[in-house]
């Protein structure tokens, strides 16, 4: 007889719970050499299955010493020894254990995923996984699912399995205690071929029959050995070099084999593989539970997408060169010594003072006058109404209203400076000036060419209309831009008086802060007069701002509630992964004995989990996206101002939400990971 592959030396074994402890196991002696044929036979509860629990690395003794490969237990890791079961043990249980997501083929694939070291291509560990189908009359059933197969067929199925890394040892528990008598002979013919290959077999029954089989018999009763006996001329077969060498290089491996891109391809496949199926099968359950993280991902995309056009809808509305504008003006109220009323300040003078104002700020921003008669009688042949006339000082101002004209046109540069009479109405002028039943307003360019008088208000003066301004929105800055005449400035200095400036308004340039340049210019006009007068300023900018801020605030509260919706959704998937791990308690079991680390099965779950977050993440980015442009074009077909569809797709939002679904998954799906990760594989095999 060969030197022991295993050797158990005073070995006991005891189960303990919080209840009360149970002794499976006392005293026992057993070796098992290479090439032998043993078979452990006992009446149930003797302990066959827990001394299969140790023979296979599954378990570790309460007392006494366990030797593998002449290497005692105590030296080795977890890692270790699962890559010793997964090289060098095959298992073939009683109920099969084979995973039912996966395909007869897969399933023999599947201790390849645990391989330390992978020296072969995939192709070629398909190639021999066929090979051995064909062996066992199976070809034809690679790609169908366990439940589409018999009890012979799945036990055949399971021995490919042990068989396909090669292994020198297959340990059987019940191998035939499942099957009928013709199976049952078909897998201890395909047993005692394999041991006469020179493969070591431990075969666990309470079948005398298949006992009698064996070359070897071990009987077990109370725990203890009751009798081991060896039939006459039976020796143990000498392994050959290859598989002795696989074994001794298992044992000799570092405890953190180094990584290959090959493996973790392999492994990332299979983790993938199982967490797709495994939504499948539960679909469901999956929809279900990935419908909260959905809502969160969902109401975060929404929320940063209806942002985004909210913003540019604010400040397309509002945010205009008009309303960019500060106005600066002399304070009556606020000038002469200790709050004395000073109204002696005529203003800047048009022609010298104002020019040199205006080129002094030039470079930070647009200085010009900023005109109003007081309140006059305008009226026509056919109606009237008290309003005010605007100066405005050129064509780039009218441009800056950012107002279109609903009819006729824009004053040319030269009535700018040539003091003509015409005059731009605002939108609701026409109703007050013209009846609604004068017959010219049928006329396709009304009121083009009409004549308004302008009256009570130091002047006396007929301007013609030349065009009407569309509609604009009053919310922000002037109050009546709806219901005045837009003049040249030179046209109103010249028909009301005194060539002087007390009003100023100021376009800042691109970059330039509105509110401080309004007090700088403000501060510079006090300071001409010596500190006499007193300048204020208007900044209908900042009261946008207040609102953009306000708007602000119901974003970050509703992204909170989002948040909120977001955490609801992965308390339900760590819930969902921990009735998962429950569930696949056996096979995770099963897994280990494939020779699954530990860090094998938290992949599993973390995959399971991540895969299930990052779907329901890509769906609701898919759904915020579609959410986000269906309301802007709402927007763009229900306001007027916003004709414009503006196609919203904010990148930043789209990979923030599938790095949070990913995050979350990861997160989430930790804690199941982990009790799956440290579950004992002798009580996962014990499960049902």
């Amino acid at each position: 007889m060969s030197a022991p592959l295993l050797q158990l030396e005073q070995v006991s074994f005891e189960y303990k719970t919080a209840e009360r402890s149970f002794v499976a196991l006392r005293d026992i002696n057993l070796s098992v050499s290479s090439g032998e044929f043993i078979a452990i036979i006992g009446p149930s509860g003797s302990g066959k299955s827990t001394l299969l629990n140790l023979l296979g690395l599954l378990a570790h003794p309460t007392s006494g010493t366990q030797s593998v490969f002449g290497k005692t237990l105590d030296i080795l890791d977890e890692i270790q020894l699962a890559q010793l079961r997964n090289t060098s043990l095959g298992f073939v249980f009683q109920s099969f254990a084979l995973v039912s997501r996966l395909t007869v083929l897969e399933n023999i694939l599947l201790p390849t995923t645990f391989l330390p070291e992978q020296n072969h291509s995939p192709g070629f560990w398909e190639a021999k996984a066929i090979a051995l189908l064909g062996r066992f009359g199976l070809q034809d059933l690679a790609a169908r699912f366990p439940n589409e197969l018999s009890g012979g067929q799945k036990q055949r199925v399971a021995l490919c399995r042990a068989l396909i890394l090669d292994p020198m040892m297959l340990l059987a528990d019940e191998p035939t205690g499942a099957l009928d008598s013709r199976s049952s002979k078909e897998v201890m013919s395909i047993l005692k071929e394999l041991n006469a290959e020179g493969r070591t077999i431990v075969v666990i029954t309470h079948d005398p029959g298949v006992a009698q089989q064996a070359q070897r018999i071990v009987s077990l009763r109370d725990g203890h050995i009751s009798s081991d006996e060896s039939k006459a001329g039976s020796i143990g077969q000498k392994p050959s070099p290859q598989r002795a060498q696989s074994s001794t290089n298992s044992i000799k491996s570092e405890k953190h084999a180094a990584p290959s891109v090959q493996r973790f391809m392999g492994l990332l496949r299979t983790s993938v593989l199982l967490a797709r199926r495994s939504l499948a099968t539960n679909r469901t359950r999956s929809v279900l539970t990935g419908l909260g993280l959905f809502m969160g991902i969902l109401s975060l995309i929404v929320i940063d997408g209806l942002g985004e056009i909210v913003e540019n809808s604010f400040n397309k509305l509002f945010f205009t060169s008009s309303v960019r504008k500060a106005y600066i003006y002399y304070d009556e109220d606020r000038t002469g010594p200790h709050g004395h009323r000073n109204s002696s300040w005529a203003g800047l003078d048009a022609e010298a003072e104002f020019p040199k104002l205006a080129q002094m700020f030039e470079r930070k921003g647009i200085v010009r006058p900023f005109l109003r008669s007081s309140t006059c009688q305008i009226k026509t042949e056919s109606g009237g109404f008290r309003s005010r006339l605007v100066g405005v000082s050129d064509l780039e101002e009218f441009i800056e209203m950012d107002t279109p004209l609903s009819v006729g046109r824009l004053p040319g540069r030269q009535e700018f400076s040539a003091q003509s009479a015409v005059a731009i109405l605002g939108s609701d002028t026409i109703d007050q000036l013209f009846a609604k039943a004068d017959p010219r307003r049928r006329e396709r360019n009304f009121p083009v060419g009409q004549r308004v008088v302008v009256d009570n208000c130091d002047t006396l003066a007929t301007f013609t209309v030349i065009g009407v301004l569309k509609k604009r929105d009053t919310s922000f800055g002037n109050r009546d831009a709806n219901d005045v005449l837009y003049v040249p400035n030179q046209s109103l200095l010249a028909r009301m008086g005194p060539t002087v400036y007390r009003w100023f308004s100021v376009l800042p340039h691109p970059g330039v802060d509105t509110k401080n340049l309004a007090t700088e210019i403000s501060n510079f006009l006090s300071l001409r007069s010596g500190g006499r007068l007193t300048f204020a300023s208007s900044v209908p900018a900042d009261i946008l701002e207040r609102v953009r801020g306000f708007l602000r605030i119901v974003q970050t509260i509703v992204g909170f509630i989002g948040l909120l919706c977001l955490f609801v959704g992965g308390v339900g998937i760590m819930n969902m992964m921990l009735v998962t791990v429950a569930e696949r308690t056996r096979e995770i079991g099963v897994m280990k004995s494939l020779g699954a680390n530990q860090g094998h099965i938290r992949s599993y779950i973390l995959t399971e989990a991540s895969l299930l977050c990052v779907i329901a993440g890509m769906v609701a980015v898919v759904c915020g996206l579609l959410v986000n442009n269906l309301f802007s074009l709402c927007v763009s077909l229900f306001v007027p101002m916003l004709k414009e569809f503006r196609w919203v797709f904010a990148p930043v939002g789209l990979i923030a939400g599938l790095f949070l679904s990913l995050l979350c998954g990861l997160g989430f799906g930790s804690l199941p990971a982990s009790r799956a990760a440290k579950l004992d594989p002798a009580e996962c095999l014990r499960s049902e």
